[in-house]
């Protein structure tokens, strides 16, 4: 017993290697199991993007037109500080994009939440490919450049939260047709489901805030060069 309590007192304390240790492997252990998801949701924001810039290549004339009046009228807003203040836009932006992962957080919760989650990544994505290569074709090298900045910034901070959102409601919607879990601890992991959708509410509202506070200068400060 003197013998145990004496090794007690000799152990060290946790310390931050360590735990940077454990985590890392935590994480690669994580990654390593939902490797196949991870694949599949990237599958699916590569195949968007790309079928939106075909898409906005393929336009009507007519539409085209259109559309290109819009966006002229934006960057003009946006070059003479006429847009909305950067807390409406923020507001607006994470209403918006707090809806999308609500969606893929109540698809997770079915047992056909899989089919709908893979169908949100696609769109998003595909918005992406369609605004970038859109702005791309009518303004050219200029039109890729506030296109990047602009468009594209947001939507990855934003897409990295997505797919995080959308491998977690993917595991969850799995266990629920897999059965996977006994009954009496479904509302243990319905609580940590939801506890890791609301983490990732975090990385929407750094897109909100990118979106509404640092792209306007930024694309300001562009079209005045």
């Amino acid at each position: 017993m003197k013998l145990a309590a004496w090794m007690a007192r000799r152990r060290p304390p946790l310390s931050l290697s360590l735990f940077w240790f454990r985590f890392r492997r935590s994480m690669a252990r994580r990654l390593s199991q939902e490797a196949h998801i991870i694949a599949f949701l990237l599958g699916m924001v590569l195949s968007g993007t790309a079928f939106g810039g075909i898409v906005a290549g393929e336009l009507r004339p007519a539409d085209k037109l259109e559309l290109a009046n819009q966006l002229e009228a934006f960057l003009l807003a946006t070059l003479h500080g006429q847009l909305a203040s950067g807390s409406s836009v923020f507001a607006s932006r994470l209403i918006s994009d707090a809806a999308w992962l609500a969606l893929v957080w109540l698809a997770g919760s079915s047992a056909v939440g899989i089919p709908i989650v893979a169908a949100a990544v696609f769109a998003r994505a595909f918005e992406t490919g369609f605004a970038v290569a859109f702005t791309s074709l009518q303004f050219g090298w200029k039109g890729f450049a506030v296109a990047s900045i602009g468009i594209f910034v947001h939507q990855a901070v934003f897409l990295f939260a997505f797919l995080i959102a959308g491998v977690n409601a993917i595991r969850f919607s799995y266990q629920i047709v897999a059965q996977s879990v006994p009954l009496y601890q479904w509302t243990l992991q319905f609580l940590r489901y939801t506890g890791r959708s609301v983490m990732c509410l975090g990385g929407v509202m750094l897109a909100a805030a990118v979106q509404a506070f640092v792209v306007p200068p930024m694309v300001s400060r562009l079209l005045g060069g």
